[in-house]
């Protein structure tokens, strides 16, 4: 555990300007077993590819090329999902740094090449996969009394799966994965002259093929993971949110069906 609170300090002593929906804490109830009663945790930096908060979110490099047209950036990325029980969130801990190229020249829309290594733990780093990946993604985006934000694409990863126990060999692991995600935000408000959405509606839904891995914890190649979640901002920096998630998840891939209440933490 004290593994987990050093990366948990790492993750918070970075810069989170213009993040959006950062913590999540909430109580959740499992749907197929008697795992129901507990506690769910997220933290969310920079996971979806080439989105709004590109212009001005945590970035180690932001910049345009000579055509401004086209951009590159380097920034740290971060995924908790972390439970109280075995089956009630992914108990998933993933930090990644990608490299992307960006291409803005079409209108409203946005196409972005990512490439770079990630790291995915269980929850009591049990259980790590290492693998570079490298991804084309499109997002189109409309903004005005609304914001609609779509992105889609396809990445492929390549690494290893280890194991904090030394009798566990390590294994080769590679996935194919197509993730898709959508974000509908209206009502207009303002706060001391800041403007915001009070609600935010968001799905993100991945399509995996694990075409390599340990076949126990992989025995089925084909698997899904779909969370929806629903954020009501009382104030720009606070939300009364609803989460469900179905599906799978790295690294363990347990079967999760669950759905969260409680309050989400943002930062405009």
């Amino acid at each position: 555990m004290n593994k987990l609170y050093l990366l948990l300090a790492l993750i918070l002593s970075l810069n989170i300007n213009a993040q959006e929906r950062l913590f999540f804490i909430g109580y959740t109830k499992n749907y197929f077993s008697k795992d129901s009663t507990n506690v769910t945790f997220n933290f969310d930096l920079n996971r979806i590819p080439g989105s709004s908060e590109k212009i001005a979110g945590t970035y180690l490099y932001n910049g345009t090329l000579k055509n401004d047209k086209f951009g590159l950036y380097l920034k740290p990325t971060a995924d908790i999902n972390i439970g109280s029980g075995t089956t009630t969130a992914p108990n998933n801990i993933n930090v990644g740094l990608p490299l992307g190229f960006a291409y803005d020249g079409i209108p409203y829309s946005e196409v972005i090449f990512e490439i770079g290594p990630e790291m995915v733990a269980d929850k009591n780093f049990d259980n790590y996969l290492f693998y570079g990946s490298a991804g084309l993604f499109l997002r189109y985006e409309y903004k005005n009394d609304i914001l609609f934000n779509l992105s889609t694409g396809a990445n492929i990863s390549h690494g290893t799966r280890t194991y904090s126990d030394e009798i566990q060999k390590a294994n080769g692991y590679s996935r194919f994965t197509i993730p898709t995600y959508v974000k509908f935000c209206f009502w207009n408000a303002s706060k001391d002259d800041e403007h915001y959405y009070k609600v935010h509606l968001t799905n993100t839904f991945k399509f995996n093929n694990v075409f390599e891995d340990n076949n126990v914890i992989t025995p089925d190649p084909h698997m899904i993971f779909n969370t929806t979640k629903l954020d009501l901002y009382i104030i720009p920096q606070l939300a009364i949110s609803a989460q469900y998630q179905y599906g799978y998840e790295e690294p363990l891939f347990k079967k999760i069906k669950s759905l969260s209440l409680g309050i989400s933490f943002a930062k405009f």
